[in-house]
């Protein structure tokens, strides 16, 4: 008898966060890591190389077309919409949006195209920025306190 994990990997949800990974033209090993550090892989129910070939995926079809825009075209836009509708559930959404906040500080600063895509991304799902911060405060993995810098308004990286 072979005993499996009863949650179904979610992919539509790491599919998500691999495009705001790949938003800015490259993924950095520092997001990587702290996507690693929070169990986004185990918490996603997707292999960490299952990701990082998505990430592959979205660097080929959007993230080298948003990076250096300032805003979404209408075929990117499509593109991103398309990998946002496919999560369903609210708290993958909201999971995905922590965990993207992680990742796209981790590198010390949020490019436009990252910022981008990562507010299109709480527009179109209904986060509100009060939500991410509950949703960070109460992120009880070992290694969260590292990783508990939400996206606040201020002058973006370049």
């Amino acid at each position: 008898m072979t005993t499996h994990d009863p949650r179904p990997p979610r992919t539509a949800a790491a599919h998500a966060l691999a495009m705001m990974v790949a938003a800015n033209g490259r993924a950095d090993p520092r997001e990587l890591q702290a996507l690693e550090e929070l169990d986004a892989f185990g918490r996603l129910g997707v292999p960490r190389a299952r990701f990082e070939t998505l990430v592959d995926e979205c660097l080929h079809e959007v993230g080298s077309g948003l990076a250096g825009s300032s805003w979404l075209h209408a075929r990117d836009q499509a593109c991103v919409d398309r990998l946002l509708d496919a999560v369903v559930d609210a708290q993958d959404r909201l999971l995905v949006c922590r965990l993207a906040a992680a990742a796209l500080t981790a590198d010390g600063q949020v490019s436009w195209d990252e910022r981008l895509v990562f507010d299109h991304a709480l527009a179109r799902w209904h986060v509100t920025r009060a939500m991410l911060t509950q949703a960070i405060l109460h992120d009880h993995t070992p290694a969260a306190g590292r990783h508990a810098r939400p996206l606040v308004e201020r002058p973006l990286a370049g």
